[in-house]
């Protein structure tokens, strides 16, 4: 059985160093409380600093995050379940085994982030910034990544979900990813150029992922 999320402030291994975001989290868990079946309340940390804290493992369903900063947070482990994370800073943070099922996080700054084994199920990374990303065995089923920058991520092993739920890759750069044992369906058309744009879509792409050890990925039919 999975361990339950983190709901009180006991539970934060490292506070953010901002006064502003300090205060917010402390609110916020002091009004969640430790019962599960308390009603629930979100986080409002929209454009707060939240650098320096760890907040592996906490209770984060439908926090506001727009536009936080967020470099280098650790997530390990924690339920961001329909969090709004739109234009949030996210390069270089941990998100390791993190639930964003459906979370909205369109224009954010990925870049080395880390969301490997994460729950993106039906997520709205859509225009995000994902280079150098490792996504490695993560779960982007019907994930939105449409015009999303994935040069140099490692997709390792990810599942893009089944054909009535591909993920989108419409107009996402890949060139120089890493795809090897990922499968699923996915949505194109894809730019794998390295320099120039070079898109592909149907047999191509399929081929362009045989090439590079995914021959279990799928393209779906833009029909």
């Amino acid at each position: 059985m999975a361990a339950e999320h983190v709901r009180t402030r006991a539970g934060v291994r490292s506070w953010p160093g901002s006064p502003d975001a300090h205060a917010a989290l402390a609110e916020y868990l002091d009004a969640l409380g430790p019962d599960p079946l308390r009603a629930a309340t979100a986080l409002a940390g929209d454009f707060l600093d939240f650098t320096g804290a760890d907040l592996s493992g906490v209770e984060l369903s439908s926090a506001g995050l727009f536009g936080a900063g967020l470099e280098g947070v650790r997530f390990v482990g924690a339920n961001l379940n329909r969090a709004t994370l739109n234009g949030a800073r996210l390069s270089g943070a941990d998100l390791t085994s993190a639930v964003l099922f459906r979370a909205d996080a369109p224009e954010c700054e990925a870049r080395g982030a880390a969301f490997r084994r994460a729950d993106l199920v039906h997520a709205d990374l859509g225009r995000a910034d994902l280079r150098e990303a490792d996504l490695r065995e993560a779960d982007l089923t019907a994930a939105y990544l449409a015009d999303a920058d994935l040069r140099d991520a490692d997709l390792r092993g990810c599942s893009f979900g089944p054909v009535e739920r591909p993920a989108s890759l419409r107009l996402s750069r890949l060139g120089g990813c890493r795809v090897a044992g990922a499968s699923g369906h996915v949505a194109g058309p894809v730019d794998v150029g390295a320099g120039e744009p070079h898109f592909l879509d149907g047999t191509d792409l399929a081929a362009w992922f045989r090439s590079l050890d995914a021959p279990d990925v799928r393209v779906a039919s833009s029909g």
